[in-house]
């Protein structure tokens, strides 16, 4: 019986011990969570680094890119800078190459002209007065032995005369281009109806037994050198009047219409002799004719100054006809703000 005190502390102390070893295990377990914890969340914090480092490399990746890519485009850009420079430098260099070739053929082709007009003013000189004296030792012929000239003597010396004064006329028509070539020209409005009026009037006074009908359109504006268009009417405007003779119901017209947005083209029809298709590439060649000299007189120089004016104005002349039914010419010059 006296031993159940010691059992009981022996009891109570083994009671302890298991205790100790269950707070232990505990402790342990809480420390090994813990452990885990820590370094689940070490494990956390090294992974968002990383992902943090990766989105700096990224970061810096892409504004390296952006840069580089600006570098890229300042280059290029400077590069497309410098080819425009050099390019309008080259052109501005070949546009100033050109105007001094422009300048150098104007200036040749000026001299050119000049020396022309030298030669064929003392061409004109020097053939004149020799036909002159032919002309005046002809009519001496005719005058002082006309009694004693048979009848083929006196046609040998009327053909002769006949040819030195064409010769003369020739010679004149050749100055007067000359002349046209060189002319300047002075724009101003001027009412082609107005002018055409005025020389068909003349026409008529010159041959008041023709009957032949006028229809001009009144006004008829452009823009042109009053003194040169009217040369062009005047040939134009004659020649319908020379080459309707003989119509019965003769009858010459002009009209004007807009050429595109700022031109008007004059047109001259007549119902004559009118021409062969075929042939009207001759028609505004110096000295060609088309028809007989005995049947229309004429040098063959009308047409190519209207040409030559027109060209000079810009303009450009065309003919349409059919033999037998008429021509009709037209050409072109600048409209004026009031042209209709």
């Amino acid at each position: 019986m006296t031993a159940a005190p010691e059992d009981e502390g022996t009891a109570a102390a083994g009671a302890g011990t298991s205790s100790d070893r269950g707070d232990g295990k505990i402790r342990e377990t809480l420390q090994q969570d813990l452990d885990q914890a820590v370094g689940a969340i070490d494990s956390e914090r090294r992974d968002a680094r990383r992902a943090q480092d990766r989105t700096d490399t990224q970061r810096r990746d892409a504004r390296d890119a952006q840069e580089q890519a600006e570098r890229t485009q300042d280059s290029e850009r400077q590069d497309a800078q410098d080819s425009f420079d050099a390019r309008r430098y080259r052109e501005r260099g070949e546009a100033f190459e050109q105007i001094v070739i422009d300048h150098q053929r104007a200036d040749e082709l000026e001299r050119v002209n000049q020396n022309l007009e030298a030669f064929a003013y003392s061409v004109s000189h020097d053939l004149r007065a020799p036909l002159r004296a032919m002309n005046n030792y002809i009519a001496l012929l005719l005058e002082e032995h006309d009694p004693g000239l048979g009848e083929s003597q006196r046609g040998y010396a009327e053909n002769i005369q006949a040819a030195s004064q064409q010769m003369t006329q020739l010679i004149s028509a050749l100055l007067d281009l000359a002349r046209l070539a060189r002319a300047e020209v002075h724009l101003q409005p001027v009412d082609l109806g107005a002018e055409a009026s005025a020389i068909a009037s003349e026409l008529q006074a010159s041959e008041p037994q023709r009957r032949v009908r006028f229809s001009i359109q009144q006004p008829a504006l452009a823009m042109a050198d009053r003194r040169l268009i009217h040369t062009v009417l005047q040939n134009l405007l004659g020649n319908a009047w020379k080459f309707t003779a003989g119509q019965d119901n003769a009858s010459i017209e002009l009209w004007t219409m807009p050429d595109g947005d700022t031109s008007t083209r004059c047109y001259v029809r007549d119902n004559g002799a009118g021409f062969d298709p075929a042939q009207a590439g001759k028609l505004f060649a110096p000295f060609q004719r088309l028809h007989p000299a005995s049947e229309f007189p004429g040098i063959g120089v009308g047409l190519a100054s209207v040409r030559q004016i027109v060209e000079r104005h810009g303009g450009r002349v065309r003919a349409v006809g059919t033999v037998g039914e008429g021509a009709t010419f037209s050409f072109s010059l600048a409209a004026t703000s009031s042209a209709p």
